[in-house]
């Protein structure tokens, strides 16, 4: 089982990694294109969090904690965690700014929409670096490990 834990951590931390850049993508393409590009924006990014997003960050949390028992605590690997968690519970905040952003675009609330909108973008960088943190650490330690 261990074997298969951390190759199933690193794809996973991939396809997360993947769509937070791949969301960045829809969101320079639609935003400010007008009412419709931004509804159209705000269904594709609730589907893609709800569908790959979540999912992805959750088998991260799960395989990262199954993987715990295995290595020995250090300094290094605490900070590794740490970014990781940050970017999990940065990420659920996101989701739900994500949500909320929605609600504001379909309901025509402008002021709230462009709010939503700069704190998403905000924590949603966060994210990004939080996760390229964590898994430039992690291949550091992996490549001592080796070595």
């Amino acid at each position: 089982m261990k074997s298969v834990l951390l190759p199933l951590h690193l794809a996973f931390v991939g396809i997360w990694l993947g769509c937070v850049i791949t969301e960045a993508l829809f969101e320079r393409a639609l935003l400010g294109k007008g009412r419709a590009q931004e509804l159209i924006l705000v269904a594709l990014h609730k589907r893609v969090d709800l569908v790959v997003e979540i999912p992805a960050f959750i088998v991260v949390l799960v395989t990262g904690a199954a993987m715990l028992s295995s290595v020995n605590p250090n300094p290094l690997l605490t900070t590794k965690i740490a970014f990781g968690l940050l970017a999990i519970a940065t990420n659920i905040y996101c989701v739900w700014l994500v949500f909320r952003r929605a609600q504001a675009a379909q309901s025509d609330q402008q002021a709230e929409f462009t709010r939503l909108d700069h704190l998403q973008h905000k924590f949603g960088a966060v994210v990004l670096l939080a996760i390229v943190t964590a898994l430039a650490i992690g291949i550091y330690l992996y490549a001592n490990a080796l070595g």
